[in-house]
């Protein structure tokens, strides 16, 4: 099949979005598709993100991004949006695959003879209303706006991907979808990892992992948005001993509040931040750690939407891992797998920390057994086999 992968924001990039679009791709690609990544020109090349070359059925369509240039000072999107119409009428493809609600609309508008596959990652009117204050005529407006956006992507597109079966249901719930005269099927298909780069990064690794360390070392690695919960394991270093929390990601305004944080609570002496990681380096910071954590909060996105591409990368290298108890991650691993804690509860994660610590033998298989799930079922190669076979019957059967 042909597909066209269609995205407003530049790829290859640095955003975790953007490493996620070209894992997508890379891998359905190596399931013997052709596919027409579209978006902006990125800023960096594939190999630098992935660490190697994209298979060569995988074309880059880099559309000028004209935004916010002298000669056009506004920052609108919709001189993309007419770049991607034109290059759809000049060339064929067999479906359309996006993952931004906005950029969808527009193209199950504009071209609903091509059939489209959504990727969904949250519901978006549901994030708006938990952030915004609908008191608010305007906030009011644009929730309105979001949901009618929402209900026409979910009603028009041939079939939705979602993270978890929580986002699942709350779409079903929010739109709609389960009355008889809607059709779209939903599927369920969680992040995953790169085996590939594992790979490679196990075989590459120069630390010693045999070393004697007085501390324990714990790693978060991710971005520093509030939902990602980082405070939270920061506070509970407090009743911890010999051990050091490092902190990986996060731009130089987000570190430096987190220090006044660390400085606030008492444990700048038990916290390291390493600042920006990049994409080809996460499995070596991860590699040199002995426990890693995800301390999501009780927000949607956090706790009933989230499929942690850091999870199933901290189970891929074998680490043992502590992360907040929420149905999203219940839905893909158990306690066999990882240690849960309650969610922003500090005591709750350095009660499951100082267990791991104590019963390094409960360490040891709940890592070989998280490795085994990572082989068998979250990786990008079983997602994108999932994700074709999907597209391939709607297709071939319409």
């Amino acid at each position: 099949m042909k597909i066209a992968y269609i995205d407003p924001y530049p790829v290859p990039d640095l955003r975790v979005a953007s490493l996620q679009i070209l894992q997508n791709v890379d891998a359905f690609a190596r399931q013997g598709h052709q596919i027409c990544l579209i978006t902006p020109v990125g800023q960096r090349s594939a190999e630098e993100i992935l660490g190697r070359t994209l298979p060569p059925s995988v074309e880059l369509i880099a559309l000028r991004d004209i935004r916010r240039k002298w000669y056009f000072p506004i920052n609108t999107q919709k001189v993309f949006y007419y770049q991607v119409s034109r290059w759809l009428k000049e060339n064929q493809v067999d479906a359309i695959f996006t993952r931004n609600i906005k950029m969808a609309n527009y193209l199950v508008r504009r071209h609903s003879d091509i059939p489209h596959f959504f990727e969904s990652h949250e519901v978006f009117s549901q994030s708006f209303k938990e952030s915004h204050d609908l008191n608010k005529r305007s906030n009011k407006r644009k929730y309105t706006k979001i949901r009618d956006i929402e209900q026409q992507v979910y009603h028009h597109s041939r079939a939705i991907f979602v993270l978890t079966s929580l986002l699942r249901d709350d779409i079903n719930a929010e739109y709609g979808l389960k009355k008889d005269s809607i059709k779209t099927p939903i599927t369920i298909a969680p992040d995953g990892v790169d085996l590939l780069a594992v790979e490679a990064a196990t075989k590459t690794y120069s630390g010693d992992q045999n070393r004697t360390r007085e501390a324990v070392q714990i790693l978060y690695l991710g971005s520093l948005h509030r939902w990602k919960g980082v405070p939270t394991v920061m506070k509970s270093m407090s009743y911890l001993h010999d051990v050091v929390l490092n902190i990986a990601g996060g731009n130089s305004t987000q570190i430096e509040q987190l220090k006044t944080v660390a400085q606030q609570i008492g444990v700048s002496d038990k916290v390291n931040f390493l600042g920006f990681v990049h994409p080809k380096k996460r499995f070596h910071i991860i590699a040199d750690s002995d426990i890693c954590v995800l301390p999501l909060t009780k927000t949607s996105i956090g706790s009933r939407y989230t499929s942690p591409l850091k999870l199933f990368e901290y189970m891929a290298m074998g680490k043992p891992v502590v992360i907040s108890d929420f149905p999203s991650i219940r839905d893909a691993v158990d306690e066999s797998a990882v240690s849960f804690a309650d969610s922003e509860n500090a005591e709750s994660f350095a009660r499951q920390i100082q267990l791991l610590i104590d019963n390094p033998s409960e360490m040891i298989a709940k890592a070989a057994h998280s490795q085994q799930l990572v082989a068998e079922h979250f990786n990008w190669e079983q997602r994108a086999k999932l994700i074709m076979q999907v597209i391939e019957k709607s297709c071939f059967d319409k």
